[in-house]
């Protein structure tokens, strides 16, 4: 696992500055379990020299780990540190308990040789401690020579295992996030033959079919021949902007971003493009899986360039909100409105064939669609994304005043 990998070197600060809480933690109670007699001055200035050079470990952590990780030497210095808490407050009782801490760290941030090195050395000194301590009746017990220095051992191997679980970890996410982007381009692939059946392919074959009955409608109604030729124009121009909005989404980077880097980024480009004010309010930690996500931008460009085409607005505001268990965009503007009803048929004669779109594209992402419009009262767009296992209809719902 290495340092910049955000979520590993995460897991990794957090147990480091767990361990220096436990250690400052170890310090105040020692300094209060200590007897009076034995709290001499020099244990008080160890115990809150310390404690203190614990407490700025733990505010540092973020340079010290690093450091720790590419210089294991340097926690040399944690070992005689706890070296000189021993010799001072003797090798019995919480001053011990200080200094395992130190075993675990090496556990944790260093791997093989290093590992051994820093436990074998904590046990020699140990000894050295003891000795120097001068209860040499101690050295005799069984929990002195053999069951509190092998602390030392267990608190290294158990930070090693930690680590080995993070390295893991970190491992099989790395793999995930693969997965998920082989995943993203196949369903990507999928898309795209979905969207070229189910919109180019059916407008070709209708300018297909009115092309070949065009002739006949020549030789008995030429006012007929020519309403279809109009039609057959307009079919061919709907191809031809979904071919080219096809083109688009292939070398479109921006259906692979977060959501809400993705809506920030379309709200811009269109301000941008168009000269049009927008006001977003915009969280861009939200986001969704690639097949919502898709629709969901696919409805905020639609719904943008209806407002570019017919609204005539001077405002527009552009809102991505993550409620309890759903998730909501919302683009309002400030034009000039329509008045279509809610039957979605009086919206096709009226040409709002965007709107007609959305709902399509809303019921393909499981959400739920709604339009609140007015003449001269401007337009809001709601769409509804629940949560995975919410359950949702896929509905829309027309709201026009």
């Amino acid at each position: 696992m290495e340092w910049d990998d955000p979520v590993g070197a995460a897991r990794l600060g957090a147990t480091f500055r767990l361990l220096m809480q436990v250690r400052i933690l170890v310090t105040a109670l020692t300094l209060a379990l200590v007897p009076s007699e034995l709290m001499t001055l020099e244990t008080l200035l160890l115990l809150s020299g310390v404690g203190s050079l614990s407490a700025i470990v733990l505010f540092s952590w973020q340079q010290i780990v690093p450091s720790l990780l590419r210089h294991p030497v340097l926690i040399g210095f944690d070992v005689f540190v706890a070296y000189a808490v021993l010799e001072i407050g003797g090798v019995t009782g919480p001053f011990f308990l200080f200094t395992v801490v130190t075993s675990m760290l090496a556990g944790l941030l260093l791997v093989g040789r290093w590992l051994v090195a820093v436990c074998a050395m904590q046990v020699l000194l140990y000894f050295a401690a003891a000795t120097g301590f001068g209860a040499a009746r101690e050295l005799v017990n069984f929990q002195t020579v053999v069951a509190m220095p092998a602390f030392y051992l267990v608190a290294g191997f158990a930070g090693a295992r930690l680590r080995h679980l993070y390295d893991r970890q970190s491992q099989l996410e790395a793999a995930r996030r693969a997965a998920e982007v082989v995943a993203a381009a196949a369903e990507e692939r999928s898309r795209l033959a979905r969207e070229m059946h189910d919109s180019l392919a059916k407008t070709l074959r209708g300018i297909a079919m009115s092309a070949q009955a065009l002739p006949l409608w020549v030789d008995r109604a030429p006012a007929r021949a020519a309403e279809e030729a109009r039609r057959i124009a307009a079919a061919a121009e709907v191809a031809s902007r979904e071919a080219r909005q096809l083109i688009e989404d292939l070398r479109d980077e921006t259906f692979q971003q977060p959501l809400g880097r993705a809506v920030a980024d379309v709200a811009a480009a269109w301000a941008e493009e168009t000269g049009t004010a927008v006001t977003q309010r915009v969280d861009t930690g939200i986001d969704l899986p690639l097949r919502a996500r898709y629709e969901v931008i696919a409805i905020l460009k639609e719904a943008l360039e209806n407002v570019h085409r017919h609204a005539r607005a001077t405002a527009v505001e552009v809102c991505l909100t993550q409620e309890t268990d759903r998730t909501v965009l919302r683009v309002r503007d400030d034009g000039r409105g329509f008045d279509g009803g809610q039957d979605l048929g009086r919206l096709l004669s009226g040409g709002h064939y965007g709107l007609v779109g959305m709902r399509e594209r809303a019921h393909n992402a499981g959400a739920s669609l709604s339009v609140d419009s007015a003449p001269r009262a401007g337009t809001t767009i709601t769409v509804v994304v629940p949560d995975p296992g919410v359950e949702s209809a896929g509905s829309v719902n027309l709201e026009v005043a």
